[in-house]
């Protein structure tokens, strides 16, 4: 219930909530239309509207009384008969998720339903609104624009003349202090919804459009209001500490680079022993970690991912040189570990099948060659064997190593196609032990420690 004194004679919104932001679903309004109160809603089957037959006159105190249960919802007017709707469809509950809105609404957040068909603020006095006795109208203010105190007497309402049964509700010796949206005179000037500024980065200009304006956004905004930063990367310049900012769609992207993570590449990390990837980073090493020189190669891996594909370690040749030629990696094919080396006249190709390792548990690997014939092993129990083509016995591979993807996937000659999305918890190479990963760590994007 509530009481109102409006100023003029125009449809206004009284009150308003809804289930989401931009004006679709459920929703629940009382509007003055055409001088009638209209109780308007719609629990998913349909909007209802329950219209008053009590003309509204300006300058003088109107008391409503709403009441709603699950389809059926009342209206009455300074004691008016009971006037009835009821939803058609089986649909009972209201979802409303949208603060609630009394006397308009905030146009930079708020989009109204369209059928609630009434858009302009209400212009007047508001005051003793209760909602099921739990809502004060000014301690429960969580936001508000354009609003004082009234000017008009606040009158005392007789509530022994309700239609409805009466429920406990707190009850002020005073009436609550009113809320005006707008009190300039009995006769206001023309509504301009421009007044109210919706525009956040634009200027308002009227139109035939269903909120009476529209906004010309300045440069890198968009949207109803320009309230979305369209060239995110160009306007906030958000990526710290080297970081490359990617435009994303609504939003952006930061590629951090070596030693710094975060959003915003805010965060400084160090990498030691164990790495981690998201698939769309990568970790180059100083070229003497793999030198490949002795005829027999030893190499071994600790990882864990869940994803089915993704490049775990690269070492061929410089960016700059694409033509094929010798190269070594460990990928994820199709959720199986696949072992890959070429001495330059045909690649080996071995893949454990027996078992998938996109699992997100941690699986042991160990990559073995001795000239043309090469061998891995998975978790101790799983092993498979391969040869290369060529009489070719030693491995050159002059640029550096990678970890968990490329900057360029053309390196790989066409072979891998996505970054490593996991962690890699150990490398070794011939008798070194567990290698310090960050210690040889040349470059790196969105690389972190895996804890």
């Amino acid at each position: 219930s509530m009481n109102f004194n409006p100023s003029d004679n125009g449809d206004e919104l009284l009150v308003y909530c809804s289930e989401t932001d931009e004006g679709v679903g459920d929703f629940i309004a009382v509007v003055i239309k055409d001088r009638h109160v209209e109780l308007r809603f719609d629990v998913g089957s349909g909007m209802v509207v329950v219209r008053s037959n009590y003309i509204i006159q300006p300058g003088s105190w109107t008391r409503i009384e709403i009441h709603r249960d699950l389809k059926d919802g009342k209206l009455s007017v300074n004691g008016e008969v009971i006037i009835e709707g009821k939803s058609t469809g089986t649909a009972r509950l209201m979802s409303l998720n949208t603060p609630l809105y009394i006397g308009g609404v905030n146009r930079t957040r708020i989009r109204i339903n369209k059928h609630v068909d009434v858009t302009r603020h209400f212009h007047g006095c508001i005051n003793q609104l209760e909602i099921s006795g739990k809502l004060h109208l000014l301690n429960s203010t969580i936001d508000s624009a354009n609003i004082e105190n009234c000017e008009i007497s606040a009158i005392p309402w007789n509530h022994s003349s309700s239609p409805f049964p009466i429920v406990p509700v707190f009850r002020h010796e005073t009436p609550l202090t009113p809320v005006i949206y707008q009190m300039t005179s009995v006769t206001p000037p023309p509504y301009n919804p421009c007044d109210e500024e919706p525009c956040k980065h634009g200027a308002c200009q009227i139109s035939n459009s269903y909120d009476g304006y529209s906004c010309i956004c300045e440069y890198g905004y968009v949207g109803i209001n320009c309230e979305n930063v369209l060239r995110q990367c160009e306007m906030l310049k958000p990526c710290k500490n080297g970081g490359t900012c990617l435009e994303m769609h609504g939003t952006y992207k930061c590629d951090c680079p070596l030693r710094f993570s975060g959003t915003n590449c805010e965060k400084q990390v160090k990498i030691a022993y164990d790495v981690a990837f998201r698939g769309d980073g990568w970790l180059e090493l100083e070229r003497t970690v793999m030198t490949h020189e002795e005829d027999r190669e030893l190499m071994g891996f600790e990882i864990s991912t869940n994803k089915t594909n993704g490049l775990i370690m690269w070492h061929g040749q410089p960016p700059d040189d694409l033509n094929p030629d010798d190269y070594i990696a460990l990928g994820i094919i199709d959720g199986y570990i696949e072992y890959q080396y070429n001495l330059g006249s045909g690649p080996a190709v071995i893949r454990v099948t027996t078992q998938r390792v996109d699992d997100g548990e941690r699986h042991r690997i160990i990559l073995k060659r001795q000239g043309t014939d090469g061998s891995i092993e998975l978790n101790g129990e799983h092993t498979e064997s391969g040869v290369s083509d060529g009489i070719q016995r030693i491995l050159n591979a002059r640029g550096n190593v990678y970890l968990g993807g490329v900057p360029d996937y053309a390196m790989t000659y066409g072979r891998y196609y996505s970054g490593f999305s996991g962690c890699i918890y150990t490398l070794e190479v011939q008798d070194s032990g567990a290698i310090d990963i960050g210690e040889m760590a040349v470059r790196g994007k969105n690389v972190f420690p895996c804890t």
